[in-house]
């Protein structure tokens, strides 16, 4: 490697020699700017690599903890599948066993009988109203009925206001 010296005048006319810089065509710059560019794209590489894990990861969580309600219907063409079974409690359909609690749901086009097994059997039968808005989370057995191990009671009285207030 060569080098060329870098120097400047004094006050009395003389050259100083300030150092030894290597010209800027040297081959070592050019495997030092080759470096650099090739250190670039392995982090672009990363970067691209990372936003993509991320989103694959998100995409996935997301789609586990997605589930849509379907309606009566709906749930009468997909037996076995996990789903979540919205609509609105039949009339009088609520009977109560030891742990287990019966009751029917209706889209209005069609109706089906849910078994509900958990803890809050007491709570639907007191809370059970004609209208309530039901959502059972199960699945439909080859009985034609849904069994459901999940049950979640909407009581839109508490949100409604008073006639005349």
């Amino acid at each position: 490697m060569t080098t060329e010296p870098v120097s400047r005048p004094t006050e009395d006319g003389t050259m100083t020699q300030l150092e030894n810089r290597p010209p800027a065509d040297a081959p070592q710059d050019k495997k030092v700017a080759l470096k650099r560019k090739n250190r670039a794209w392995v982090w672009i590489l990363v970067g691209v690599v990372l936003v993509i894990g991320v989103g694959f990861v998100a995409t996935q969580m997301l789609g586990k903890s997605v589930v849509y309600y379907k309606t009566a219907t709906e749930v009468k063409s997909m037996p076995a599948q996990q789903v979540r079974l919205a609509g609105e409690l039949v009339k009088d359909s609520v009977k109560t066993d030891a742990g287990t609690t019966t009751f029917a749901i209706t889209d209005g086009a069609t109706t089906i009988n849910v078994v509900y097994t958990g803890g809050a059997t007491t709570a639907l039968t007191t809370a059970a109203q004609p209208g309530t808005q039901m959502v059972a989370e199960g699945s439909l057995g080859t009985d034609g009925v849904f069994h459901s191990s999940v049950l979640l009671a909407k009581c839109p009285s508490k949100f409604q206001t008073k006639a005349g207030a």
